[in-house]
């Protein structure tokens, strides 16, 4: 038995005594930080490489457009829940605040500043939605992320604006946002109209972040009966102090759908038709491009289910430049009194993962292509068995095999130095050779009443393909042990301990960045007064593992603690 196979049997074994638990996520969009099953690896809150095990495929999942992404923001080529502009749901006002771990804030006040320890950076939210008003609702919120900020700051980032380049403080923190606005909801009709100003850093294919100031942002939204529409207005200004230049792009993008069936649980088929658009008008330096200077893309999407054990999931849209098929086919097993087998598969093949997005990005006088020849195949089956072996045990097992062609990849022709970052030319290409991968998960459920949910959870993926030319080497296995309690229905203690083994990035940089696998532990502590509609809760991510850069060109994953006050109406 090999050393690899070694490592599998130990991971399995340990892995009976785990859990899958929910601690909080510092901002929406950030669940990746504590995400355990595969390979997440952070370089800001707005750029990160996300790829659950078992996916297929070496993309990263943000890289893929899907219809139920069509809210999500688009941060160069990649989708994105951060920053997030869905309006929160339930009447309250909230704030939320914290700061990595070493930052003594205290002696900003008893020490000189040239004394002072390095700082570590905080994050802050504070917000309120008001109750309905004969169906009328208004809403505010502010939000910043400093968290990966402090590396690059003042050695980097700081040569690109000529002001603080946020809302508050002077960390140059990846993201902050404001809004305000209000809307209409009722059984009918649910509306709204949000209006606002961010500053946020984006991180492009040549390794570079370049700062984005929308002023202002209006995003509006309308469901009424089957039909929703999004329109989003962006007056995006560009800088680059260094090369004194700056640059304006007035972007029009949103989206229109209708659904010939919502409920399609209880229907043979659900059709659902719609377009997603960007138009864009470019003035002075802008550091990406768009042919035509906009995109309009059609799709259809369709859920079939002839029978109650077979199902049918399809979505194809296809423009004057590309083409993206998405399906799969279920088909479950009953056996035994609680056992069930669901045999499957996908197929994802199209021009490009993303059709949406920039099609060049401009460096240095030179132009690097964002879109490849031919298209991309992935084919995946798998099957997954799922069992409750009583009130308070159950276990599922997922294995898969896929395979694709055409994988998009970043043929880097020149590395250049700049300051502490490596950047790189080169164009968007092709991996015109099969790449194989096999997957196992296992996963041990135990649970009582509301009191405890505990899950176990390990995995493994072998791949045999071009690796020298894979963006990311994903992690081979992974491990998680967590747990919610929920202690006379008003304190609740969720927590995660997990490891996940080695990951690579060969294009980014000269030499490939290796990020050792480490064991991470996460926790939330909340206490709710369900009497007075409060809650407090307190969360620390990212402890015991090691503070290392997860990226190229990205910022240190470091310890931090945050709290969340909460008051309902």
């Amino acid at each position: 038995m090999n050393s690899f196979v070694k490592k599998i049997v130990s991971v399995l074994a340990v892995a009976t005594c785990s859990t899958f638990a929910s601690v909080d996520a510092e901002m929406e969009g950030m669940e990746v930080v504590s995400r355990d099953d595969g390979t997440f690896l952070i370089g800001s809150p707005t750029f990160y490489f996300d790829r659950a095990l078992g996916a297929g495929g070496i993309h990263s999942e943000s890289e893929l457009w899907t219809p139920r992404k069509l809210r999500y923001r688009l941060l160069f080529n990649r989708m994105s829940v951060l920053p997030s502009w869905d309006p929160i749901e339930t009447p309250s006002m909230w704030m939320k605040t914290g700061n990595e771990l070493g930052d003594l804030i205290y002696q900003d006040f008893i020490t000189d500043k040239d004394d002072r320890p390095v700082n570590r950076t905080p994050i802050l939210e504070l917000g309120v939605r008001t109750p309905l008003f004969h169906g009328f609702w208004g809403t505010f919120r502010l939000f910043q992320d400093d968290h990966y900020t402090f590396r690059s700051a003042y050695t980097y980032r700081n040569n690109w604006v000529d002001d603080k380049f946020a809302f508050f403080g002077e960390n140059l923190p990846m993201f902050s946002s404001a809004y305000g606005g209000f809307g209409f909801t009722n059984d009918f009709i649910n509306a709204s109209v949000l209006a606002g100003m961010e500053y946020i850093w984006i991180f492009t294919e040549s390794s570079r972040w370049f700062p984005v100031r929308y002023k202002p942002r209006i995003e509006t939204r309308a469901e009424v009966g089957n039909f929703s529409a999004t329109l989003v207005y962006e007056n995006a200004e560009y800088q680059n102090k260094r090369k004194k230049e700056s640059g304006e792009r007035l972007e029009v993008n949103g989206s229109i759908v209708y659904d010939c069936c919502k409920n399609h649980e209880q229907n043979i088929m659900q059709l659902s038709t719609g377009l997603m658009f960007r138009v864009v008008d470019d003035e002075g330096d802008v550091y990406t491009g768009l042919k035509s200077n906009r995109v309009v893309w059609p799709f259809l999407e369709m859920h079939s289910r002839p029978m109650n054990r077979l199902k049918f999931d399809v979505t194809f849209g296809i423009n004057n430049r590309d083409w993206l098929v998405q399906d799969s086919v279920e088909y479950g097993i009953p056996i035994f009194n609680k056992m069930n087998i669901t045999l499957g598969a996908k197929n994802i093949a199209g021009t490009r993962l993303n059709p949406i997005a920039d099609t060049y990005e401009y460096f240095d006088g030179d132009t690097i292509s964002l879109t490849a020849k031919g298209h991309m195949n992935l084919l995946q089956g798998f099957v997954r068995i799922d069992d409750t072996l009583s009130n308070f045990l159950g276990f599922g097992i997922r294995g898969s095999f896929w395979a694709e062609q055409g994988a998009e990849t970043f043929e880097t022709k020149e590395f250049v130095k700049d300051g502490i970052y490596t950047l790189r030319h080169g164009n968007v290409a092709r991996i015109n050779s099969w790449i194989k991968g096999v997957t196992g998960e296992f996963r041990l459920n135990l649970w009582y009443k509301e009191l405890l949910k505990f899950t176990a959870l390990a995995g493994f993926e072998r791949i045999d393909g071009d690796e020298k030319r894979f963006e990311v080497n994903p992690s081979e296995f992974f491990v998680a042990f967590n747990a919610d309690w929920l202690i006379k229905k008003s304190f609740r203690i969720s927590h995660s301990l997990r490891y996940r083994s080695d990951a690579e990035w060969n294009l980014r940089s000269v030499d490939p960045l290796v990020v050792k696998g480490d064991w991470y532990w996460d926790a939330t502590f909340e206490q709710r007064f369900p009497k007075y509609g409060i809650s407090l809760a307190g969360t620390i991510i990212q402890a015991l593992g090691k503070e290392v850069v997860e990226t190229p060109n990205g910022e240190y994953s470091r310890v931090r603690f945050f709290c969340t006050a909460k008051k309902a109406f």
